[in-house]
């Protein structure tokens, strides 16, 4: 039961401030960290934490000085001029970042939930819960957040976990190689992405037990983070530096990209965006409920004939309307936007970490005696129903949020790509004449005609309108056939969709790892990365079933022809990407790999730049061949097999099996002189294998 006493805990005001710090941060942070700091944004989030714990000490210091509102401190230290100009700054910082909030809010809504609906009606439906959540008090509010905490945490930890598998370590790396000033840099919007903990100025004088404000604000800044933390490092490790540099919301198109098995959970990004929608509405709500305290601070008098909750309401109700016009603002004119952005960077967040900085350093504490004036009391009935209004709408959310009933729309499970303009009006385009609603929620496979993907222009015109329609879940696996809508006929043989059986195949029967199947998320960040070689499926129709014919070949984000399927096997092998490959000798000896452990690593002699593919591994005789053989010359036939294929892939087609362009940060030398001339790499290198096998029954 509340308590209704108008203070909160010290647990419920670190979740609010987590809350508070969580939401806007993590949507924007990322992008700004790799494009200044790259690789080495994970130390600018070091040092932005650390700043930012000690900025927290200077502000409970200020707050152990204040024995009423800070509102109202600013007058008493200051003088009425001064302290009310002071006020105005805070009231208008808030009131903007509630603004550009609310935009933000009702952006990542429309991009990853309700696509077709209204700016205006999404914002005045954020806006009203908004208000009726302010009604019902700050101790309502802590007491929702408190009880949802971990409802939208453990989800996100159980995806980052999911998203594990399919980091690439080489991304992390070369480290070091950014200058002093990027590093300062990243650091400082890292800084001025935490302080927002400056509101701990003006909850200070809700909690039970000041002095444990610090405790509850540092809490609350390590845990943001490790959680920003984690997740640049798992950004970074599968998006990569440049790819991350270009995405608006990277945190949510993580959630689109992650697969689950069986097929639970295809549009990941809908579910998780609760941990969004909550994070982003309690930073607005916060700014909304203090900038409308310190309106009522700075009016003072002229509202003195009305009661104290009559004067807060209305002070809501004000800045709520003056919200709404800021981020409509921003919806109509970008640019307006963007000067915002410059403003809080570079004045508004320097404002509001400098004047507390500047007040601990000159006003002398002197003695003071506790306040016990007793809080002011919410209406219980309001708070309950505010709880239950959010508890709702995060389910109406989690429910996926769409307009369409079931049987007014189509889940394509599969499709197929001719050409652009036909795979335009028959999918992306097919709701605008009204006659049916696609979702593509359980879309699994995405079909490329072999004549489409060798043609650069189209296949550059398709990445650029699949990712601004931004409708097709990334995590779509991608495959290659000589007649994309001619393979969709197969349905009648195999008596299910090809789109079922295709994952079927990827996910429990081959013995190549689901997660290095190319999807069209990978395609999207090798236009912008550029260091990958990935073998994507090519698939015929067999008598009755679909066999991977061989592997057509995407090398740093454009189409280089296909090999056969052994050389892909071997590429796979060597990444440690499959659990068991099998080869057939020259002497006919079947032998089947395992538990792999290989390497790479880079050599250079006399100008021959040399790529050594470090196999270990166990081994197992299948079928013996003509000649008996022992344990280490099948070793050397093994290793003769691998660097044969190898030569020849790179001599004929310049494609390189052990993919360790991608691991070139290892070698930084190397790295550094190839970033310019990439297309050389293939060219300049050899590659050798060296194997050794532990046999099991020799």
């Amino acid at each position: 039961m509340f308590s209704e006493n108008n203070r909160i805990s010290e647990r419920q005001a670190s979740r609010l401030l987590t809350y508070d710090l969580l939401g806007l941060s993590t949507l924007l942070v990322p992008t700004l960290l790799s494009n200044v700091a790259g690789r080495d944004g994970i130390f600018c989030i070091a040092i932005g934490v650390a700043a930012s714990i000690l900025y927290l000490w200077i502000l409970c210091v200020l707050v152990e000085d204040c024995t009423t509102t800070f509102s109202a401190y600013l007058e008493q230290k200051l003088g009425k001029f001064v302290g009310r100009a002071v006020q105005g700054g805070f009231f208008l910082y808030l009131l903007l970042l509630a603004g550009y909030t609310a935009y933000l809010f009702c952006d990542v809504v429309l991009q990853s939930l309700l696509r077709e609906e209204s700016f205006y009606l999404v914002l005045i439906l954020v806006l009203l819960l908004a208000l009726y959540g302010l009604w019902g008090g700050l101790e309502g509010r802590a007491r929702v957040y408190e009880i949802l905490y971990w409802f939208l945490m453990i989800p996100l930890f159980i995806m980052l976990f999911f998203a594990l598998d399919e980091i690439r370590t080489d991304y992390w790396s070369p480290v070091f190689v950014s200058d002093a000033g990027d590093i300062f840099a990243g650091s400082y919007y890292v800084f001025l992405s935490f302080a927002i903990i400056f509101l701990v100025l003006f909850l200070g004088n809700y909690m039970k037990k000041k002095e444990r404000l610090f405790v509850a604000g540092r809490r609350a800044l390590l845990f943001t983070g490790g959680v920003h933390a984690a997740l640049y490092l798992i950004l970074l490790g599968i998006f990569g530096a440049d790819a991350l540099g270009s995405m608006q919301y990277p945190a949510v198109t993580l959630m689109s990209t992650v697969r689950i098995s069986g097929g639970f959970l295809k549009r990941a990004d809908a579910f998780m965006f609760a941990i969004w929608f909550f994070t982003l509405y309690a930073l607005l709500a916060s700014c909304i409920f203090y900038s409308g305290n310190v309106l009522v601070q700075i009016l003072g008098k002229c509202l003195q004939k009305y009661g104290e909750q009559k004067r807060q309401h209305g002070a809501y109700t004000v800045v709520v309307v003056l919200v709404g016009v800021i981020a409509c603002c921003f919806y109509k004119e970008h640019a307006w936007m963007e000067d915002y952005e410059w403003i809080l960077w570079h004045i508004g967040t320097p404002f509001v970490v400098l004047v507390p900085v500047i007040l601990t350093a000159f006003i002398h504490r002197s003695g003071r005696k506790k306040d016990d004036r007793a809080g002011r009391r919410g209406n219980r009935t309001e708070k309950c129903a505010g709880m239950f209004a959010l508890v709702l709408l995060s389910g109406s959310i989690l429910t996926g949020c769409d307009t369409a009933e079931l049987e007014e729309r189509d889940f394509p499970i599969e499709i197929a790509v001719q050409n652009t303009d036909d795979f335009a009006q028959e999918f992306l385009d097919a709701e605008s004449s009204g006659s049916r609603t696609i979702d593509y929620s359980h879309l699994k496979v995405m079909i490329l005609s072999q004549a489409f993907i060798e043609d650069e222009a189209s296949m550059r015109e398709l990445l650029e309108l699949l990712e601004k329609k931004n409708e097709i879940p990334q995590n779509v696996y991608l495959v290659v056939a000589e007649n994309a809508k001619e393979l969709l006929n197969c349905k009648d043989v195999l008596n299910e969709s090809v789109g079922n059986y295709l994952e079927k195949m990827f996910e429990n029967v081959s013995e190549v790892r689901k997660q290095e199947y190319p999807t069209l998320g990978m395609l999207y960040q090798e236009r912008d990365n550029q260091n990958e070689t990935f073998f994507i499926p090519y698939v015929s129709e067999g008598e009755e079933e679909l066999v991977i014919e061989r592997y057509y070949v995407w090398r740093r984000g454009e189409a280089f022809g296909s090999v056969d399927s052994r050389t892909a096997m071997l590429s796979f092998f060597t990444q440690n990407q499959m659990e068991k490959y099998q080869m057939t000798l020259e002497d006919g000896t079947v032998v089947s790999l395992s538990d792999a452990h290989n390497k790479l690593s880079f050599s250079e002699q006399e100008g021959k730049k040399t790529v050594v593919a470090n196999i270990r591994c166990s081994g197992e005789v299948i079928s013996a061949g003509a000649t008996a053989e022992n344990g280490q010359q099948l070793a050397w036939q093994i290793e003769a097999y691998m660097n044969r294929i190898a030569e020849q892939t790179l001599a004929e087609l310049q494609i390189d099996v052990t993919n360790s362009f991608r691991k070139l940060g290892a070698k930084r030398d190397w790295y550094f002189y190839y970033q310019g001339q990439k297309n050389a790499y293939e060219q300049d290198i050899d590659v050798i294998y060296d194997v050794s096998v532990d046999w099991i029954n020799l």
